[in-house]
């Protein structure tokens, strides 16, 4: 074998492993994207569901000062656990039967604003990875709007019913971006005498 064989040879198997690595490292990128992914969907879909679980009558939205938060939150506001060990309080915007319905009935646009959109902003801020999912690497940022709107209609014989429009905002960094994504879930919580 000569030295200019040799050298073909490196040289190939060096091009070879450069695309086997680079293929490595754009992998390990989109799983950590998708981990993040799911991860602060769960926390939301998590946050939904204990908003859903609320008994109709008093906790939704809640308008007594709770007395055992750390600090006087104002009312209204709806109380949500996050992990075992971790609370937070949203603030709503809550309109009754006699005003008209204040969330918006499509996403709002991405450079929206809680302002610009008639919500109060809950942005609970970086929350560690490592509450949902054990790893200490990234942080969510996580930004929440909550209307409460009654909407009944006693022409129909339907006197208690609510809209909960939820509309979220996540961001993660993705390595050197930071990836953002807004969505928003709409759910109707009715009363019936049985």
């Amino acid at each position: 074998m000569t030295l200019l064989e040799v050298v073909v040879a490196m040289v190939l198997m060096a091009t070879v492993m450069l695309g086997f690595i680079s293929t490595f490292v754009q992998s390990r990128r989109v799983t950590e994207s998708n981990v993040l992914h799911a991860a602060a969907t769960s926390m939301i879909y998590g946050m939904i569901e204990q908003i859903k679980q609320l008994d109709y009558a008093t906790l939704l939205p809640n308008y007594e000062v709770d007395p055992y938060a750390p600090v006087t939150k104002t009312p209204p506001y709806l109380r949500v656990r996050i992990n075992q060990s971790s609370v937070v309080w949203l603030k709503v915007v809550h309109t009754t039967a006699s005003g008209t319905p204040q969330a918006p009935v499509a996403l709002p646009s991405p450079s929206a604003t809680a302002a610009s959109v008639g919500a109060t902003q809950n942005f609970i801020g970086a929350i560690p990875l490592s509450t949902v999912t054990g790893t200490t690497s990234q942080a969510i940022n996580l930004d929440i709007w909550v209307w409460i709107d009654e909407i009944p209609d006693p022409a129909n014989d339907v006197t208690e019913v609510k809209k909960i429009t939820v509309v979220y905002t996540y961001s993660y960094q993705d390595g050197q971006s930071t990836r953002t994504v807004r969505d928003r879930e709409v759910f109707i919580r009715t009363r019936f005498d049985q």
